[in-house]
């Protein structure tokens, strides 16, 4: 299974630094962003893709650009609606032009008709691109299950995002829910009091567990969307990396561990036929 982490994981070393130090930590792919607010601290998106090129790292998910504020204008009629359906279109054709496997996106407001023709109108793009949207679980009371429940399209797929799930609906269980369209992962570690983007270490997810379901999933990319200056014991950019490889080097074992016992207690039933 191919492990990434996102391009931006909480350290501001210079990108081409990063980038160098995500490849030399082990790691296959990389969760990009192409907003440009964000070249302030990780390049344009061209640089970024240039700079991966060069380092043999290959693209995971492209996170669609968004503001939590203006997520719900997306679910109105407007100017402001219409520009969150463009920018989610555009980061589709980027997505594509860069070789990209999907582009995840934040689904938030008052559900209506509204925000499903707007994603019908997006997924006509996804198609022609083939490009899948992923949808991510944020919060509790997010669109996705509305969105899930009322639009179906072999380009409409889902996010998982451990840290969203163990804080905001710890007792769900999404990837039960909704694995037959995962496509991405967004993997974190928290608590459960707050959002914290930590590591496996620092947080109380049951990553067993997690693995029991991944296992039941078309196998995808572990993929870490990290904010690490918030571990604890002051870890170096280096340091926090490794730890980090080491948790899906242990997550994968995990995954490959459910999946054998599943296979032996298939031979198992057979064997008594």
């Amino acid at each position: 299974m191919d492990k990434g982490i996102s391009v931006y994981f909480g350290f501001t070393s210079p990108i081409e630094d990063r980038i160098k130090k995500i490849k030399e930590a082990g790691f296959d792919s990389v969760i990009a962003n192409a907003d440009p607010r964000f070249d302030y601290q990780n390049g344009s998106i061209k640089e970024q893709m240039k700079l991966c090129k060069k380092y043999g790292l290959k693209l995971s998910s492209l996170h669609a650009r968004y503001l939590n504020s203006e997520l719900k204008y997306f679910f109105e009629n407007g100017k402001l609606g219409d520009k969150l359906e463009k920018n989610l279109i555009k980061d589709i054709k980027i997505a594509h032009k860069y070789g990209f496997r999907c582009v995840v996106a934040h689904m938030d407001g008052e559900n209506n008709p509204i925000g499903l023709e707007r994603l019908k109108r997006v997924l006509h793009y996804a198609r022609k691109y083939k490009i899948p949207l992923a949808i991510e679980n944020i919060h509790a009371n997010n669109s996705l299950d509305y969105i899930f429940e009322n639009l179906e399209d072999e380009y409409l797929k889902f996010c998982f995002d451990s840290g969203h799930e163990h804080t905001f609906s710890p007792n769900r269980n999404l990837l039960n829910e909704y694995g037959e369209k995962l496509v991405t992962l967004h993997l974190h570690d928290n608590d459960g009091t707050a959002d914290q983007h930590t590591l496996n270490q620092f947080g109380s997810i049951d990553w067993k567990k997690l693995a029991k379901m991944l296992a039941k999933c078309t196998p995808v990319s572990l993929d870490y969307e990290l904010l690490l200056y918030s571990v604890p014991n002051n870890l170096t950019e280096d340091e926090a990396l490794k730890l980090c490889y080491q948790n899906a080097i242990e997550l994968e074992k995990m995954i490959e561990s459910e999946k054998s016992k599943k296979l032996k207690s298939i031979y198992k039933k057979f064997e008594t036929i």
